[in-house]
């Protein structure tokens, strides 16, 4: 079996160059996308335009590769342990609609997605898309409980330009919940839908706990 002239062996991870293309080009737009959106909305006006940028590149290049690349990986490889085909494509008019909302100072994108091929029941397909969100709420809780132990000790060194360490995690853990929590709405393609229909009760844990951490992170 082959897909774009590569073979496909059931049951393992399997990247073509293809697919390595399409990832490459969404992390270096992303990652710029981001830097720029952050630098708008993250920073003090009172910093010079080269410290924010500096400062909030570090905090995409985390955030872009966790939030969204791991994310993406995690529906491909459940998908190809089911025995599909599945990899990434990039939307250029997605990738550029993030690089024109990041200057407008937001940032609106449709960067791609993992294009599964192969016979998944529901109960499947609702494992496969439940797979992104989870990566998210595990990096998120992760860079959450880093930040609470940081704030904790009262330590909090400057990395780079204005970015230091407590800023960096408290960063990482938000947009990665809150990429977790955008890809749990209920509305179609989002993964939300497809683990609605599936299991009513994994949908409601799962969005609870990004939410609660989302809601802990503003108020702790």
């Amino acid at each position: 079996m082959s897909w774009y002239g590569y073979p496909v062996v059931r049951r393992s991870i399997q990247f073509s160059r293809t697919e390595l293309r399409h990832i490459l080009l969404a992390m270096v737009v992303l990652t710029i996308a981001f830097t720029l959106a952050f630098s708008r909305v993250l920073s003090s006006g009172e910093l010079s335009l080269a410290d924010r940028l500096i400062s909030n590149l570090l905090l995409a290049s985390i955030a872009v590769p966790t939030g969204f690349l791991l994310h993406e990986l995690g529906h491909k490889v459940v998908a190809q342990r089911y025995g599909c085909l599945a990899e990434f494509r990039s939307y250029p008019r997605g990738l550029f609609l993030a690089l024109i909302t990041a200057l407008l100072g937001f940032l609106f994108a449709a960067p791609g997605a993992v294009v599964i091929s192969g016979y998944v029941d529901k109960r499947q397909n609702g494992r496969i898309s439940i797979a992104g969100p989870l990566v998210n709420l595990g990096i998120g809780a992760g860079f959450f409980a880093l930040w609470f132990i940081l704030r904790g000790t009262g330590v909090d060194p400057v990395i780079v330009g204005s970015m230091s360490l407590l800023r960096l995690t408290w960063g990482v853990a938000f947009i990665n919940l809150l990429l977790g929590a955008f890809n749990m709405m209920p509305f179609p393609p989002l993964d939300g839908s497809k683990v609605l229909r599936w299991d009513l009760r994994a949908y409601g844990l799962l969005l609870a706990a990004i939410i609660g951490l989302l809601v802990s992170l503003y108020f702790l």
